[in-house]
């Protein structure tokens, strides 16, 4: 039991580096007009297959090269970045906070929650959470996309990197499981 655990961790740490390596960018003219989206599929679908959409869609994350999937019931709403106020810690993971109507939302550098070498990467989106209190700055230039739960290799009783759940091999990204992500980052940065 134990040698599958270790070898399930190796397998993970051998995609991540694979993933943690920079890929080649171009540069892009940023687009026109931008605009913000909320994200709530639920108002024109029947309550039975709003549980089912939720657990299949998943908003693509760019950071560092690497893609991450996160689960669309999770993303409350998507803008381009905006000003930040300061940090008021020296983590690269915070690169501060951003105020909106209903409060304020800490923001998390994506990149530097898969590895602090590579704090600072470019962001253009800015990704809400959840209760608008956390935020990932990232780059988002994919519609959501589907993956079928069956797809993707789940992780469990991670030692490292706990918010990864696991990993889609089509699209390849790794999977983050909010709750644990967020968790993750109260205890990192305090609340």
């Amino acid at each position: 039991m134990m040698r599958a655990i270790q070898e399930a961790e190796q397998i993970v740490a051998d995609y991540l580096a694979d993933l943690l390596t920079p890929a080649p960018t171009s540069a892009v003219a940023p687009a026109g007009a931008v605009q913000v989206v909320a994200f709530e599929p639920w108002r024109a679908m029947p309550a039975s297959e709003v549980t089912r959409a939720h657990d299949l869609r998943y908003l693509l994350c760019v950071a560092a090269g690497v893609r991450l999937a996160v689960p669309m019931a999770d993303v409350t709403h998507l803008l381009p970045m905006p000003p930040l106020t300061s940090p008021n810690t020296s983590n690269p993971i915070c690169l501060g906070r951003w105020r909106h109507p209903s409060g304020e939302a800490r923001v998390a550098d994506l990149a530097a929650i898969l590895s602090p070498d590579m704090a600072g990467a470019t962001t253009t989106t800015l990704v809400i959470l959840r209760d608008r209190t956390w935020a990932l700055a990232c780059v988002v230039d994919e519609e959501p996309v589907e993956l079928q739960a069956e797809a993707i290799q789940w992780r469990t009783g991670a030692a490292t990197r706990p918010w990864l759940a696991g990993m889609s091999f089509e699209p390849k990204c790794g999977v983050v499981g909010t709750t644990a992500l967020i968790e993750w980052l109260e205890k990192e940065l305090g609340t």
